[in-house]
């Protein structure tokens, strides 16, 4: 196993640190486009930890300057491969807001500098350390590269775009959560095999170059040249490789004019064990201190002392691609580890009082598991409607969070818990204990929902329950607080621009929300984002059962029924009032114009 020394807690990150500990060079060199936060939230540090626990000597190289090859000869060649990855989040959303317009700060660079990532990190990065040392494998990884395994849509770019794994030229992508598959890779190289010999690898992706042959199982998928002829056959493309995104699924090949790649299936989630071990290697749960005068990393205070309970979402929402990263199988951790993890946050340094969330991409889908979560095909287990063999039983949730309430009683300092990430507030109505717990307990003031939108048509095509399920949830939550002896509300999120939601639906929505005084502050504009359902069907114009589709395209259009959503804000009145007043909708203009003015007052 690596060693590290008391000085430094960190993994290296430089030459001097490498020969600080005695190594010769690294066996891996993990390249990102972030900041090197030691977090288990943040992708590299926790595969960096992950493959120095099994033994192999690894060094991050953060946000190198990609203008020249040198930052990548500085700590030597890398024994067996190059693992790159774009950062925490896509490097498209993470540059530009959904109207195109660059981003002011980047959350993921110290003092939020936003000149420290090339615009493409995945290929820059490749080429340089191709240029450095040609002879060693690159392996694609991360989020970006995750989503962008096929034929992807790009929103910056507006056009189809080959898999990232052909453009950057590199050996092979993983996808998914990929501790199972970089692992793997690693011994495979570590014990003298080929990097062609890795094709059977679950959540791999490769190229097909000299004699590699696809295996015979494998499904076809539409090839970008046709996709480009005719992006309607972009929806059939997206669901033929739904029905093969989950383990145990089928191959699959897709020409990528030029080139031609084979995606294998996503491995199996981690086991209960396996995550416990995971998060309790010995994260720092900071920035490195490289950072320090340069402002730290802001991306890190939001989940510093937050605990990851599971992997996974069975929601299936069509605009969210959890589905095809994390898996719909739910990987929870046991409740010993989680807490183990809370005792170590406890005792950090720099820790107030608060652990700001307990939870996952759903927080409130702990312990969840079917059996037939393997075999099953349904994309979503909630949607149209939820599934007879659904484990909607919280009581793994529950005997979570209350023996969370007993360790906190426990300690000798003041300790508090919430639960940030969101729930499935339909998934909450089959439990009133869990709401009551979790309104009595673990909600600050404010409980994060996500209706969405309020037309029944447009939330069909998001896969997102009717709104009177959103009522029924919010009357129970006040009933709750009510009995906790809080006063205690709702924050709702809702999208705008959403494929199939014409400026009338985003109307209709902001009549109710004027009707109830409500002025939301979490409004996302629709960014169709790889391998998203709701992405095939703003590029296609088709929902998926191939009926045509409204889809607000242009900025105009987007900025209207952003405008609608924020109703509030005097910056969009001459905008809504041109759109209102050609409808005649003197009434409604009214009341808004009345919102307006006491908002400024």
């Amino acid at each position: 196993m690596s060693k590290k020394t008391k000085s430094n807690p960190f993994l290296p990150v430089c030459r001097a640190d490498i020969d600080a500990l005695g190594w010769q060079s690294p066996d891996i060199i993990l390249v990102t486009g972030d900041g090197y936060v030691d977090h288990p939230a943040f992708g590299v540090a926790l595969m960096a930890r992950w493959l120095a626990h099994h033994g192999f000597r690894v060094a991050i190289l953060p946000q190198p300057d990609w203008r020249s090859v040198e930052p990548f000869r500085a700590m030597g060649r890398p024994r067996l491969f190059w693992g790159i990855t774009s950062g925490c989040i896509d490097s498209r959303l993470n540059n530009y807001a959904s109207l195109g317009h660059r981003r002011r700060e980047d959350l993921y660079s110290p003092g939020g500098r936003t000149d420290l990532r090339p615009d493409k990190p995945l290929l820059t990065y490749a080429a340089r350390a191709r240029e450095a040392f040609k002879d060693v494998p690159i392996v694609l990884g991360g989020l970006e590269a995750s989503l962008r395994r096929l034929v992807h849509y790009d929103y910056i770019e507006d056009r189809l775009k080959r898999s990232v794994l052909i453009d950057a030229k590199a050996d092979l992508l993983i996808h998914g959560m990929g501790e199972r598959a970089t692992l793997e890779i690693a011994r495979r190289l570590a014990a003298g095999r080929s990097v062609d010999a890795m094709g059977d690898i679950p959540g791999l992706g490769y190229r097909i170059v000299r004699d590699i042959q696809p295996p015979a199982e494998a499904v076809v998928l539409t090839g970008r040249e046709a996709l480009q002829a005719n992006p309607q056959r972009f929806m059939d493309c997206q669901l033929a490789y739904q029905q093969q995104a989950h383990p145990g699924g089928k191959p699959v090949v897709q020409e990528q004019d030029p080139g031609r790649i084979v995606v294998n299936p996503p491995a199996a989630p981690l086991s209960e064990a396996e995550l416990d071990t995971l998060h309790a290697l010995p994260f720092t749960r900071d920035a490195h201190p490289m950072y320090v005068r340069a402002g730290g990393i802001a991306a890190l205070e939001p989940v510093r002392f937050s605990i990851t309970t599971h992997r996974g979402c069975f929601g299936g929402c069509s605009f969210c691609a959890i589905y095809f990263h994390q898996g719909k199988q739910i990987a929870s951790r046991s409740e010993d580890g989680i807490l183990a993890e809370a005792g170590q946050i406890i005792r950090h340094r720099d820790f107030k009082g608060t652990i700001s969330d307990i939870g996952g991409p759903t927080a409130n889908m702990y312990g969840m598991a079917c059996p037939d979560a393997v075999t099953c095909r349904r994309e979503s287990c909630l949607f149209p409607a939820p599934c007879a063999k659904l484990p909607g039983d919280h009581s793994r949730m529950v005997g979570l969070l209350e023996r969370v309430l007993r360790w906190q009683q426990g300690q000798k300092r003041k300790v508090r818990s919430t639960v940030a990430s969101g729930i499935r507030h339909d998934l909450a109505l089959k439990s009133r204990d869990y709401i009551q717990l979790l309104a009595g307990h673990f909600v600050g003031g404010h409980l994060k929902v996500a209706p969405e939108h309020y037309c029944p048509h447009v939330l069909n095509l998001m896969r997102k329950p009717g709104f009177e399920v959103f009522k029924e949830f919010e009357a129970r939550f006040a009933q709750a607080s009510a009995r906790a002896g809080k006063e205690q509300y709702l924050v709702p999120y809702f999208i705008s621009g959403h494929p199939g939601c014409s400026s009338e639906d985003a109307l209709a929505l902001t009549e109710y929300l004027v009707s109830r005084n409500w002025r939301p502050r979490q409004v996302q504009d629709f960014v169709p984002a790889p391998l998203a359902l709701s992405t095939a069907m703003y590029v296609s114009g088709r929902s998926p059962k191939r009926k045509r589709i409204v889809v607000p395209r242009g900025r105009a259009d987007k900025k209207l029924q952003i405008a609608l959503l924020q109703y509030y804000d005097k910056r969009n009145l001459r905008q809504i009032e041109n759109y209102l007043t050609a409808r005649g909708r003197r009434k409604l203009l009214a009341q808004i114009r009345h919102a307006q003015s006491r908002s400024q007052k």
